[in-house]
């Protein structure tokens, strides 16, 4: 599988048929007067994620398969058995198991919203996942949309000292150029993996360069930008691909050893996961500042 396709295949784990990005006012808010939900259905990873940790078990009915794929998911053996795992979104199959609330993404497929709404749906949206100030404003929202706010806002509260304590090790530190990369795509400005980087005491070399969003830089283009640090996903043969290419291969950061692969579902979090994944690769930037355990 090439990278374009590894990166394409985990965006699609993130919210299932996801591809565009949709009106904030299209589905309820957190703040509906609605009573609380008794049975939540997931349609996305990063509110899988969350709610395997808010939710008692029997009010979780339904979540993605991609909850239980290891390499992919944070939420890998916490899965209610009984909860249904959902491939893709079935909209038959989903109003079968009536749910009081389904939880999509701002990444959620526009014909799927709105197939679910047809069908009389209550729906939540995550939104904002594209920064770490909208990680941790979607979780404290998703808690209060499925009446566990004191649940997420004690998950929050551990994401907040995490990123603090890596802000404190990371003051003063020299700050390396980091190019994600995904042939031919990387991470530009406004994206989860850019903030990432920067949140790693990093400078994100897509957004320098340029790029916004998840966009093609071509080979020439990273060439020439000569980042000091080479970031990949940990999807089969990327960084095998990457030491075979013809032109990337004479990176000086791949001469030099310097290309980080981060674990993909760090790399992929769109919640409070987000935290853990930017000690990870704060770790692997900064070593002496940042241990691979958190103290």
């Amino acid at each position: 599988m090439s990278h374009g396709r590894a990166l394409a295949a985990a965006l699609t784990a993130i919210s299932l048929l996801s591809s565009s990005a949709l009106s904030p006012s299209s589905a309820v808010s957190a703040s509906s007067p609605l009573p609380f939900p008794a049975r939540v259905a997931s349609l996305n990873l990063a509110a899988d994620e969350v709610l395997v940790e808010i939710l008692p078990p029997e009010r979780l009915v339904a979540v993605t398969a991609f909850a239980d794929e290891r390499g992919t998911s944070n939420a890998v053996g916490r899965v209610p058995p009984g909860a249904a795992r959902f491939p893709r979104a079935d909209v038959e199959r989903l109003v079968a198991l009536s749910p009081d609330l389904v939880v999509i993404s701002q990444y959620t497929d526009a014909d799927v919203q709105r197939q679910l709404e047809q069908a009389g749906l209550r729906l939540h949206r995550m939104q904002g996942l594209e920064t770490l100030a909208g990680f941790r404003a979607a979780v404290l929202d998703l808690g209060r949309a499925v009446g566990a706010e004191g649940a997420a806002l004690r998950l929050v509260e551990r994401y907040d000292r995490t990123l603090a304590e890596v802000s404190r090790r990371l003051q003063g530190a020299p700050r390396p150029r980091v190019l994600y990369w995904s042939n031919p795509m990387t991470a530009g400005a406004n994206t989860a993996i850019g903030a990432l980087i920067e949140c790693a005491g990093a400078v994100n070399v897509g957004r320098e360069i340029g790029v916004s969003g998840i966009a093609p830089a071509g080979a020439e283009r990273a060439f020439v930008a000569d980042p000091d640090v080479v970031l990949l996903g940990q999807w089969r043969g990327v960084k095998a691909a990457l030491l075979a290419h013809p032109l990337l291969s004479r990176l000086r950061a791949v001469r030099e050893g310097k290309v980080v692969e981060l674990r993909t579902e760090l790399l992929v979090a769109l919640n409070h996961h987000a935290a853990d994944a930017c000690w990870e690769l704060a770790h692997a930037l900064h070593p002496q500042r940042v241990p691979r355990e958190r103290p």
